[in-house]
């Protein structure tokens, strides 16, 4: 729970940051003016400054974020930081498309906006960093057709985009002399320069983490395999955390991201997939020795809390997660009760069935729930239909005293959370893992 709170903080901070500059921002632009006998174009013109300023702030909270995504993930995990990227880049997209929009609103002067004038070094480098950020961000929608070593490259236009647009606002703007905006304008630079060196830390560190070959792959079901691994190193990670997968090869140029199915301490690393695309299909067809790039791990989806129960409720290829934590406490030899609610279509779609019925211990509790099938065997541990609140309380006997772990499809997590807070779950003791790809 301690890493919650650190969040928090962090959130916290950054709000606040991001509001006192909002706040000189809008003192040093509105000050400049005399608010009597006010005309449109003048309103325009301060919105436009206003609007850059935002909007210059935003992008290095954005820049800085991705630089530091590792760092970070550890407090809220890879998951949430991605779609906050994604979010916040349509938010910082606003701000800086208005900021030209609203300069050609007050003075009706479009061409001098958008054509740079290499006479005057500041306004041009403000016009080109302009048309730096609609690439990265083009790029970024059609990331999956781009090659990783282009991409690669053109990260590295972020950062041109950034001082380009620092030189800008720094000896362009009528604001810049303002002492506030350049301590502002400091802090953004220096995390900035923070983010750069963290980032190259960790590719540095990431090249000699050591190559991962193919071991093997073995079919789970009709439609599910899982791809073992061997590096080079000893790959340290926790239980339910993930990593992304690349190959070079086949123009399979994206990441993607798979929960770690093996425990951290098993010489190998396995990954359990649905074959769903292209590239779980070429997953699927590796063979021994060829070269997987492995990137993690990754994620916050993991157990912290060592004295309440577990319960683990589970739809389809999300078994993942809770397989690597129940074959690590296999090891571990530690007593911490588990309820596994595990939702399937059928029993031939359940997956590790095997090796789950072999588990024989007292601290593990297993339930599959089959949702197209009328009748299950007469034996214990089956139901029909749905994970639902009738089952938690049929199976979960001190739902005050447990933790719940989620993984599904979106429409089973959403059900699921629903029902917990009816039952009145904490929402701290309610874990949810995103499929955000």
């Amino acid at each position: 729970m301690k890493i919650k709170i650190k969040a928090r903080v962090i959130i916290i901070a950054a709000v606040i940051f991001s509001g006192l500059s909002f706040i000189v921002f809008t003192q040093a632009v509105f000050n400049l003016g005399n608010f009597q006998n006010l005309k449109i174009a003048e309103i325009f013109y301060w919105l436009g400054k206003l609007a850059g300023l935002t909007g210059f702030l935003f992008l290095s909270l954005l820049i800085f974020s991705g630089d530091t995504a590792r760092f970070f993930d550890r407090f809220f995990g890879m998951d949430k930081i991605i779609k906050f990227q994604r979010k916040f880049s349509l938010i910082t997209m606003i701000f800086i498309l208005l900021h030209p929009t609203f300069f050609i609103l007050s003075n009706k002067l479009i061409w001098s906006y958008l054509i740079p004038d290499f006479s005057v070094i500041p306004f041009a480098l403000g016009i080109i960093s302009f048309y730096i950020f609609i690439i990265v961000l083009i790029a970024s929608k059609i990331y999956k057709l781009i090659s990783y070593a282009i991409w690669q490259y053109l990260h590295l236009l972020a950062y041109l985009l950034f001082f380009f647009a620092l030189y800008h606002a720094f000896n362009w703007g009528s604001d810049s002399g303002n002492w506030s905006v350049r301590v502002i304008y400091l802090i953004l630079f220096t995390a900035i320069i923070i983010g750069i060196i963290y980032r190259t830390n960790y590719k540095i560190k990431q090249r000699f983490a050591g190559k991962f070959y193919v071991q093997g792959i073995k079919p789970e079901t009709k439609d599910v395999f899982t791809l073992r691994l061997k590096s080079e190193k000893k790959f340290i990670f926790k239980a339910g955390q993930f990593c992304f997968l690349r190959l070079n090869k086949d123009k399979l140029y994206a990441r993607h991201p798979f929960t770690v199915a093996s425990a951290p301490i098993e010489n190998e690393i396995s990954f359990t997939a649905k074959q769903t695309g292209r590239f779980t299909k070429a997953l699927s067809k590796l063979k021994r020795g060829e070269e997987v790039i492995v990137d993690g791990p990754c994620g916050v989806f993991t157990i912290e809390d060592r004295a309440k129960d577990l319960v683990f409720m589970a739809g389809g290829v999300g078994i993942t997660p809770f397989m690597s934590m129940i074959r690590g406490k296999l090891k571990d030899n530690k007593n911490q009760k588990i309820i596994l609610l595990y939702g399937s279509k059928t029993e031939k779609d359940i997956i590790y069935q095997e090796q789950l019925d072999s588990i024989k211990t007292d601290w593990l509790k297993k339930v599959y729930v089959l949702s197209d099938e009328q009748t299950v065997p007469k034996i214990g541990g089956y139901e029909t239909g749905y994970v639902n609140q009738e089952i938690i309380k049929k199976y979960v006997n001190n739902i005050n005293n447990s933790l719940f772990y989620i993984c599904g499809p979106e429409s089973m997590k959403n059900s699921l959370q629903k029902i917990l807070n009816q039952l009145g779950v904490k929402k701290q003791d309610i874990m949810i893992e995103d499929f955000f790809w």
